[in-house]
């Protein structure tokens, strides 16, 4: 256990001797300062403590809109913009050297001399790249955490789920790199090829999005041309039936043939996605988490569809959004994290297995 803890000890000290952990805490300083600075009255939202001002009537102090407003904030934008992209981008800037300066410095020699395992040396290194994590989005949550109850009287600890969370997507991309860095040796082939990796991840997903979201529209717009065409037939409703049944029919067909088409694009996304981790998802349970009012959350008041409700059915386009956030929001936590998590473990033992095999 000794040898261990200094492993974690020593990659530690690695970590915080570097110009990026300091950076990044600054930042994150700077980025809590900002979401603190987001306040409530009257009239609406104040921004940068009173200097600026949104006039809302609906989500003001007190309005039970207003948590959610703030909360989303916290979600959508700083978890999936800051801590999700630029605080993991500079976590991977910092993070890349530890495994090929540890086998190329000749700092691994002493390492495997002591009484540990090679798979136990291996492991205590990849936890010390994920304490660069651990302790930025743990600061964060912490201030985060204190800003909500300041500002919104809303103590809730659903915020302090972006430590694993967070911690977990960044693992998904560290195992890549660690893996590339014990094969190569090379701190910037390590670097790129996780950038890439990661950007097929996201283009996966974003793609297998796109093409569901068009199948589900395509379906509302054949369940509308069925219900025009069966209301033409059976009223001529629509002056001569005749032509306009045709032409109905005409796009009807036209709708099939497209959604036949994507249906064809559809199973082969779903089935590459499976094999790779889902990062977005992981950081999106979040928001799931946190959000208490199921008839407001952070996009209805953002998009105003919460405040619009009576004014007439859906288009086809906004039902079948609908429709696949209902489907996201749907998929079980433990699917999302456990599919991701056997990536992970893959590509770790294979990592292990050529680290095992080294001549150091």
């Amino acid at each position: 256990m000794m040898p261990v803890l200094a492993i974690l000890r020593e990659s530690w000290l690695s970590l915080r001797s570097q110009g990026l952990f300091k950076i990044a805490m600054g930042l994150n300083l700077l980025v809590i300062i900002a979401f603190a600075s987001i306040g409530f009255d009257a009239q609406g939202i104040s921004l940068f403590f009173g200097l600026s001002h949104i006039d809302s009537e609906f989500v003001t102090a007190g309005s039970p809109w207003a948590s959610t407003v703030y909360l989303g904030i916290f979600s959508l934008f700083i978890v999936n913009i800051w801590l999700a992209w630029i605080s993991a981008i500079i976590a991977l800037l910092s993070t890349s050297s530890i495994v090929p300066s540890f086998v190329s410095q000749g700092a691994v020699e002493l390492t495997v001399s002591r009484p540990v395992s090679r798979t136990t040396i291996f492991l205590s290194k990849y936890l010390g790249g994920l304490l660069f994590v651990v302790l930025q989005v743990g600061v964060f949550c912490i201030g985060a955490f204190l800003t909500a109850g300041w500002r919104v009287g809303m103590w809730n600890p659903a915020i302090f789920l972006a430590i694993p969370l967070v911690t977990l997507f960044f693992s998904y991309l560290f195992c890549v790199n660690v893996l590339v860095g014990v094969i190569t040796r090379s701190t910037l082939t390590a670097l790129i090829v996780t950038l890439a990796f990661w950007f097929s991840c996201f283009s996966l997903r974003e793609a297998d999005q796109l093409v569901t979201a068009e199948v589900f529209q395509r379906e509302a717009l054949i369940s509308d041309l069925d219900a025009s065409i069966s209301e033409a037939m059976a009223t001529g409703s629509l002056g001569d039936p005749g032509e306009d049944v045709q032409e109905l029919q005409a796009e009807l067909l036209s709708q099939i043939a497209a959604l036949d088409t994507l249906n064809a694009w559809s199973g082969p996304l779903g089935v590459l996605r499976w094999f790779l981790p889902e990062t977005k998802n992981t950081v999106l349970l979040l928001k799931h988490a946190i959000e208490t009012d199921e008839a407001a959350t952070f996009e209805d008041i953002l998009s105003r569809r919460i405040f619009e409700q009576d004014k007439g059915p859906q288009s086809p386009r906004n039902r079948a959004q609908t429709k696949l956030r209902s489907q996201n929001k749907a998929i079980p936590w433990w699917w999302t994290i456990g599919k991701s998590l056997i990536f992970e473990a893959v590509i770790l033992a294979f990592a292990v297995w050529v680290f095992r095999r080294r001549d150091f």
